[in-house]
């Protein structure tokens, strides 16, 4: 496992070690990336092309055939523009910081505080992408040059990208009382890689502890997860409440 270089300290005084993408991870994301939206376009442009060869060869009136391609010209521009800006911005608000080429790299924006991206952290990253993209490629340069790797659109959005470390431990031999029906389940979606690491090697690790190191360990990451779901704690059993979050992000996952 590679050694993390990011640390975030809670409130809850709860570290949490993250891992940089790294360049590599982060150009090859963007080619994949890249390279839907100008299928995307292209397969748009192809539409209105296919849509003008039908009205040239339509029996209506010139002036309405002009009108008519000009709509569809106007159109095609329109929704090139949309992919182009909406795409990033719509997988990275609807998947928590993903796009389809940063899943495949195995990568994930997050703020720079630790919790899922932002809408308007989104739309100011995505915003300041033209700027990274063109100009010879200065957010490469920026990112190469800044500790934390971050593009200028990180950096005035306040994000950072990490790579989402599988986990290294297995979930077989987990004893757990918890049980969880699908009203009870959290929004697991905003927990990061790093984050169920931590809990997993908790609920593994727990019956090592000393009851009243445990009790303190498990209090302490109650109070984090609950804050970071935005739900209340379970008073009467924090390692129940813990439990309950680990099998909701299972079931997010084999969803």
């Amino acid at each position: 496992m590679s050694v993390p270089d990011y640390l975030i300290s809670t409130p809850e005084n709860v570290d949490l070690h993250l891992e940089l993408a790294g360049a590599g991870n982060r150009i090859l994301a963007c080619l994949i990336d890249t390279l839907l939206t100008y299928g995307l376009m292209t397969g748009v442009t192809i539409v209105c092309w296919c849509i003008d060869y039908l009205i040239g060869t339509a029996p209506i009136l010139p002036s309405a055939r002009v009108v008519i391609a000009v709509i569809v010209t106007v159109i095609g521009f329109v929704l090139s523009f949309l992919i182009y800006f909406g795409y990033f911005i719509y997988f990275e608000t609807a998947w928590q910081g993903l796009t389809p080429g940063k899943k495949v790299a195995g990568i994930r924006v997050i703020e720079q505080n630790g919790q899922p991206v932002s809408r308007s952290s989104v739309f100011i990253r995505n915003l300041l992408r033209v700027i990274d993209e063109g100009l010879l490629l200065i957010g490469l340069l920026v990112m190469i040059i800044d500790p934390k790797e971050r593009r200028l659109g990180d950096l005035a959005a306040n994000t950072i990208v990490i790579r989402e470390r599988k986990t290294s431990f297995s979930t077989t031999d987990l004893k757990l009382t918890a049980q969880l029906s699908e009203s009870d389940a959290f929004d697991a979606g905003r927990i990061s890689g790093e984050e169920y690491e931590l809990l997993l090697s908790f609920l593994k690790r727990r019956q090592q502890l000393d009851r009243s190191h445990r009790i303190a360990v498990a209090n302490k990451l109650e109070e984090y997860f609950a804050q970071k779901l935005g739900v209340p704690t379970n008073q009467a059993n924090a390692e129940l409440f813990l439990e309950s979050v680990f099998l909701s992000y299972q079931a997010r996952a084999e969803s």
